[in-house]
């Protein structure tokens, strides 16, 4: 894997990965695309076409996504960080479970906060989703508990058992389900699943709590700001990350001024151009610009044209 201390590479490796959320999934999204097995592609390169494919009218976004999951295992430059975006992508196409695999490759390559959080907060995901069987056996429950049938308290202890998934433990560990139990259970059966209602209550996380609180101070398809400290890096000194950073900044606050004015400064940096790196990079914020719901609320005329202008 490169090393990661070029600056000049991070400068423009940081804002690519930041990108993740909405407007940011593109552009790490696009990352990657057209890697061979056999072949090394620069990430920039693959970057380009994958953002192209993902957000133009006449793309191919399955093909992309395809050409993302092949550049995660044979790509050798950043390997990483192409597997990642390939599990942003996936989490923007609704295929959380898919995701998760390519979230934890990325986290098995190189271990840093970025890859952490997206490997945590998919899975709580997942766990409040729940495993297919959930709103049948929710439902079996309660409707066991309206008829007050004795049946009903097999259900809740298979919902309370260990081999149970997290989101049925915690739905039969709720107050409505505990006093059907007590109304249909007794004696030490019924002590025995109040022990167990107890138990999960003090064990089990709030898994709702816990995933608004990463959604707001670190999952990274959901925070766009500052994508360099996630490498234990100063974000400051690299003019490419801290442009793009201002133009993500002025979008979130909703400021077209702001957003345009950055843009522009990011599109006239002379590190981004003169070289293949540069190009792909200006285009792929264009097309960002031009096409991610991201930036729907900041995309003035000056703005659109200046995108336009970096195609």
């Amino acid at each position: 894997m490169p090393e990661e201390s070029n600056g000049f590479n991070r400068a423009v490796q940081a804002p690519v990965l930041r990108l993740i959320p909405g407007l940011g999934w593109a552009l790490i999204c696009a990352i990657f695309l057209s890697c061979h097995q056999t072949v090394s592609e620069p990430y920039y390169l693959i970057l380009d076409r994958a953002v192209k494919e993902y957000f133009l009218p006449d793309g191919d976004k399955s093909e992309g996504l395809r050409l993302l999951q092949e550049a995660c295992h044979g790509n050798e430059d950043y390997p990483d960080l192409l597997c990642y975006n390939a599990g942003v992508l996936l989490l923007r196409e609704n295929r959380p479970e898919e995701a998760l695999d390519y979230f934890e490759k990325a986290h098995s390559l190189h271990d840093i906060p970025l890859y952490r959080s997206a490997v945590r907060t998919t899975r709580l995901e997942l766990e409040k989703i729940g495993d297919g069987t959930y709103r049948e056996k929710a439902d079996q429950i309660i409707l066991g508990c309206k008829k007050q049938e004795i049946a009903t308290v097999d259900l809740i202890e298979e919902a309370l058992g260990s081999d149970s998934s997290p989101r049925l433990q915690q739905f039969a560990s709720q107050p409505l389900i505990e006093n059907c139990m007590n109304e249909i259970a007794s004696g030490t059966r019924q002590k025995d699943l109040l022990a167990r209602i107890q138990t999960i209550r003090n064990n089990l996380p709030d898994l709702k709590s816990e995933l608004r609180e990463l959604e707001l101070n670190q999952h990274p398809l959901n925070r766009l700001w500052n994508p360099f400290w996630k490498y234990g890096e100063n974000p400051g000194g690299f003019p490419a990350v801290e442009a793009w950073a201002a133009t993500l900044d002025a979008a979130k606050q909703g400021s077209s001024a702001g957003a345009e004015q950055a843009a522009r400064r990011f599109f006239s940096l002379a590190e981004l151009r003169g070289s293949d790196q540069g190009v792909a990079l200006r285009r792929a914020g264009a097309l960002l610009i031009l096409q991610d719901p991201y930036f729907n609320g900041v995309r003035s005329g000056g703005l659109k044209a200046l995108a336009q202008s970096n195609l």
